[in-house]
């Protein structure tokens, strides 16, 4: 795909309705750009896929992402959570392996 700014350019003359024209000169007001400017960013966004279709698909992506990724927390959570209680079991019993070991239990000095 070639770079907008590097093409030649060509004017294009389109109609609005008045309400929309106001919009442009809100968007402008508030971004401190020209109307021209606002109205061309605007049609390459939608000509880059930026159209509320494309827009919606893409979000319905993430979402599914997300919940995936959800799952997968949940599942790892749950991992972890079993690995925690069986490293807690295993110091437990080094804990009274080495007093059996060093005579603590009968109550014989090491």
């Amino acid at each position: 795909m070639r770079h907008f700014m590097t093409d030649k350019t060509k004017p294009v003359s389109i109609r609005l309705a008045k309400s929309e024209i106001d919009q442009l000169h809100a968007r402008a007001y508030t971004l401190s750009a020209s109307i021209t400017g606002v109205a061309r960013d605007l049609i390459r966004t939608g000509l880059a896929g930026g159209d509320n279709r494309a827009l919606a698909d893409r979000l319905m992506l993430i979402e599914r992402r997300l919940v995936a990724l959800e799952q997968q927390d949940q599942e790892i959570s749950a991992v972890v959570q079993s690995i925690d209680r069986t490293a807690r079991d295993l110091l437990a019993m080094f804990e009274a392996l080495l007093k059996a070991l060093t005579g603590e239990s009968t109550g014989r000095a090491a």
